[in-house]
């Protein structure tokens, strides 16, 4: 009986290290539930709760992008993660196969809020709201009545004067001509910027 005991035993230490291995190398490798996989950087877009959206869990919305395709996912923080905000990096592993499917392995904190400048202009009965937020910028046109009609989404930088959008487009995405894609600071005013292409004239509010 105690052989068998001594066998059994040896068995189970056997099996399991067996488990930890492949689980230590599937952990390793992220083969184990999205088979081969990559490594790609991506960008948080949105944190919650926020203005619209009050909740009692800290989530945050990110970006990133596989073979010029854009992909967006959300991500639930844990009590250990530091606090996000709009524009922070972040590291992701992702499905080579099925690329919408991925994982957030490490988040950085880089800027310390999400306030960002809000920069509007009026449009007939409506209004379009521009928010330039540590590199994220958020694009949305309203018609009478505050109904939004097109919002767009991207990265921008700004050099000297000018403030250049790269936007996030997306497969099912068939609105291009209303993308904000150049604007410059009126002379002398920070407050105060022109599209170039359009025109118009966005005054900062906040």
């Amino acid at each position: 009986m105690q052989r068998k005991n001594i066998n059994l035993w040896t068995l189970g230490v056997l099996f399991g290290s067996i488990l930890a291995f492949t689980g230590w190398s599937g952990f390793k490798t992220q083969t184990f539930l999205m088979g081969k996989t990559g490594e790609i950087s991506g960008k948080v877009i949105e944190v919650f709760p926020n203005e619209q959206v009050q909740s009692y869990s800290r989530r945050i919305k990110y970006i990133y992008s596989v073979d010029d395709n854009f992909y967006v996912d959300f991500k639930k923080l844990g009590t250990e993660d530091a606090r996000q905000e709009i524009g922070n990096d972040l590291k992701l592993i992702y499905s080579i196969k099925k690329p919408e499917k991925n994982r957030v392995k490490r988040l950085s904190s880089k800027y310390d809020n999400s306030v960002g400048k809000k920069y509007y202009s009026i449009i007939g009965k409506g209004y379009i709201e521009l928010r330039l937020i540590n590199g994220i910028f958020k694009y949305k046109e309203f018609a009478q009545g505050g109904k939004l009609i097109h919002e767009f989404v991207g990265e921008y930088k700004i050099t000297n004067d000018s403030i250049k959008f790269e936007n996030y487009v997306f497969k099912t995405d068939n609105e291009d001509k209303n993308r904000p894609t150049l604007f410059v600071f009126s002379p002398g005013n920070d407050r105060q910027l022109v599209d170039l292409y359009s025109k118009k004239t966005f005054k900062r509010f906040h």
